[in-house]
């Protein structure tokens, strides 16, 4: 609701019969009340009393009983009616004796109950209110009460009446109740007195408060565009949102202009000395004059640096494989990817040198394209380090990529965040420097997608002396993270590395993988115009038109591919560059959700914000979760809604590994539909159909390693929706958005 519109808005007044819902995260309340409005021109309008339902959000939490005051407007609900739907809901102090005792007696002062609430109204009458605020130490003199129940009923009050203060306050800046509610947990009553010193403390202190919404509350302190607590904190903003876009650090005068640019400042000289100052006090890291770090992110660099530099120095794993072992494997081969002894794969050379450097070497590196036996090579090395009797992990980014190697080698996978077992008191990895994983040796598949967080946390778990198998398709898209990790290694000239270029699956077998390389080579893929004639596995179906691609993408998936070539629905996958669009995920999920789970007035549905939760729903986790179960669902984690209890606004998720995980309110954001997803977000993932879409509109999101992705997703079928111009302009674009990373440096200062 746009509070400016006054034009149109109503105050009502009443009294709370019904606290249908509250939501304490973000103030949101469904309330039963008994008032009239004092509007006399609204169509609504009535002079007596009548129950009305108002949703909205309040200041702080809403009691039965209470009298309130709301503004907004009415509005007629299909389903729910005639309603008040409210953008303020004010709590305002009851007068009648009745009043006053359901309003104490509602359970929002802890310790203060209906009983207790009658004794102290029925002792100070109508003035009960007006003692607690001005004179409250007189509690203690009513009967039943004594010194140290009084004291706790006070503090009680007080923080009551603190918070309602706080929120009157921060609303007046233009501060939601949700942040409100959360920036008073953090500060209590000092919240007026900590913002007015410096209010970008909101920006560093308080999550999902960033600079921007600082800014504006610093401005209506009156805080000077120019101001040292103003550019302080636009640097650690731009280097932040760095961060998010993938860097480790930031060039110092590229800092610096991004800076003034966010603070729309002519005087860089000003900029120059804060960052200098910053740096002074500890709360920047300038390396070389040059590149400036977030202290945390040059830590976490460092750390990982000398982990890495400590397996290249010592390149011999204390564990011994004979040479005989070696032969053996390499003598047999490895079984192919159905376990048959019947079909066994001999290796290429290149895959019997790989093998050999395993054998000698504490940290290997093995990287190649689709269909060059990087799977073979992981099964090959399983059978290595079971003859020599290690004890060993498989392990992956996501959740899809650990079950496609358990899948693969028949044995138990995981992902690194369940490998390292996340302890959610300390908030740290229960595996890590100091409690390191009882392992001998471990191979890490799909490594393009570690951020240099999780590689830090990894490598500090893994003991010196152990086998560290890294496995990975350098040409993909870097890691959502930041760093560029699996690059960074392969950089490292000491880092003993292989990368695999032999095809084995030939052409004829799979043009998925054959579009697949002429990409990586900047060569603009042939890809067959159905026409009724030509069987292929990749398909190109032209579309000028954002409307008719949007219309085209849901005939595919609904009914046109599983018809024609047998597979489930659930089987195909929509690839998008970005989110947002008319060809974005957002609006394409609710298009196929629509086709493929419609419902009715009687279906079972929950709703989370603009989200509509059915049963039979394909999702995505969204973030790491390590409470929800006892072995945590973990962010690109894909799942089916299996159930939904309408009442109590959860659902169950049936996840890929068989899990059954209940998801009640609190927690319903994390999830998100997956009929469409982001190429990133398909990382790690292998799909039996992609369908992928490509337009212009898909602007500077368009790149070489972008598309590469995307169509290595493709196990059996690979469609792609768009223009022609997109993919050329993809192609001829690569690595657009370099990602500024030490570690490569670092790792070097470390082996000096």
């Amino acid at each position: 609701m746009d509070k400016n519109k006054n034009e149109t808005s109503s105050l009502i007044r009443g009294k709370v019969l019904t606290v249908t819902f509250y939501n304490p995260e973000n103030g949101f309340c469904v309330l039963k009340t008994e008032c009239n409005s004092e509007n006399k021109d609204e169509v609504f309008y009535t002079d007596r009393k009548e129950k009305t339902s108002i949703i909205g959000e309040a200041l702080e939490k809403i009691a039965v009983g209470a009298s309130i005051i709301a503004r907004g407007v009415w509005e007629n609900h299909s389903k729910f009616g005639k309603q008040f739907k409210a953008y303020s809901i004010t709590q305002v102090q009851p007068t009648d004796k009745e009043a006053i005792i359901s309003y104490l007696g509602s359970g929002l002062i802890r310790g203060l109950g209906p009983v207790l609430a009658q004794k102290i109204v029925d002792y100070f009458g109508e003035k009960t209110l007006d003692i607690l605020n001005a004179t409250p130490h007189l509690l203690k003199e009513v009967p039943g009460i004594g010194k140290k129940k009084s004291k706790a009923l006070i503090e009680s009050w007080n923080s009551q009446k603190d918070f309602r203060e706080v929120s009157l306050f921060l609303q007046s800046h233009n501060i939601s109740v949700a942040m409100a509610q959360r920036i008073y947990r953090n500060y209590g009553n000092r919240t007026i007195e900590k913002i007015h010193e410096n209010p970008y403390i909101l920006a560093k202190d308080i999550y999902g408060i960033g600079f921007l919404t600082a800014d504006n509350t610093a401005a209506s302190l009156g805080i000077e565009p120019d101001s040292p607590f103003r550019i302080r904190a636009g640097l650690n903003y731009i280097l932040a949102k760095s961060i998010d876009d993938g860097h480790i650090y930031l060039l110092k005068q590229i800092l610096i202009s991004k800076t003034a640019s966010l603070l729309r400042l002519n005087d860089e000289a000003k900029i120059l000395a804060e960052l200098q100052r910053a740096f002074d006090e500890g709360e920047l890291v300038i390396v070389a004059e040059e590149e400036v770090y977030l202290p945390a992110y040059y830590r976490i660099e460092g750390q990982l640096a000398e982990a890495i530099a400590t397996f290249v120095n010592c390149d011999k794993p204390k564990i011994i494989i004979p040479d005989r072992y070696v032969v053996d494997v390499l003598t047999s081969g490895a079984l192919n990817e159905n376990n048959q002894e019947q079909k066994i794969i001999h290796l290429s050379q290149e895959q019997e040198e790989a093998i050999k450097l395993i054998a000698k070497h504490s940290l290997v590196v093995i990287t190649g394209g689709p269909g060059c036996g990087k799977t073979t090579i992981i099964k090959t090395i399983t059978k290595l380090f079971q003859k020599a009797g290690l004890n060993f992990k498989l392990a992956a980014p996501t959740g899809k990529a650990s079950q496609r190697m358990s899948e693969v080698c028949d044995l138990e996978a995981s992902t690194i965040h369940r490998l390292l077992k996340y302890d959610p008191i300390k908030k740290t990895f229960l595996f890590d420097k100091d409690t390191q994983l009882p392992i001998d040796a471990i191979i890490i598949d799909e490594s393009s997608m570690i951020d240099i967080n999780l590689a830090n946390s990894l490598f500090q778990a893994i003991p010196t002396g152990a086998r560290v198998v890294v496995v990975g398709d350098a040409d993909q898209l870097p890691s959502v993270g930041p760093g560029v990790f699996l690059s960074d290694l392969l950089a490292i000239n000491k880092v003993q590395r292989l990368r695999l270029t032999q095809l084995f699956r030939r052409s004829e077998e799979s043009s998925i993988t054959s579009i697949a390389y002429q990409i990586n080579n900047a060569e603009i893929p042939e890809i067959p115009q159905p026409d009724g004639k030509t069987k292929s596995d990749s398909y190109f179906l032209p579309c000028e038109n954002q409307n008719d691609a949007v219309r085209l993408i849901e005939k595919l998936v609904a009914n046109q591919i599983p018809k024609k070539f047998g597979f489930s629905v659930h089987d195909i996958t929509v690839l998008s560059p970005m989110n947002q669009g008319e060809l974005g995920i957002i609006a394409l999920n609710k298009v196929l959700q629509n086709k493929i789970i419609p419902v009715d007035e009687f279906s079972p549905r929950v709703k989370v914000g603009n989200l509509e939760l059915r049963i039979g729903d394909r999702v995505i986790q969204r973030v790491n979760n390590y409470q929800i179960t006892e072995n945590g669902v973990f962010n690109g984690d894909l799942g089916k809604i299996d159930g939904i209890d309408a009442e109590n606004n959860s659902v169950y998720v049936k996840f890929w590994d068989g899990r059954v995980v209940e998801y009640q309110q609190d927690v319903l954001h994390q999830l998100d539909l997956a009929y469409a997803l982001t190429v990133h977000r398909s990382q790690g993932s292998e799909m039996p159909v992609v369908v992928l879409v490509l337009h212009e509109m898909h602007g500077i999101l368009l790149e070489r390693q972008l598309i590469y992705t995307a169509v290595t997703r493709a196990k059996k079928l690979l469609i792609v929706v768009g223009t022609k111009r997109a993919m050329i302009l993809a192609i001829k674009k690569t690595r657009s958005r370099r990602r500024f990373s030490g570690l490569v440096k670092r790792v070097g200062e470390f082996l000096k």
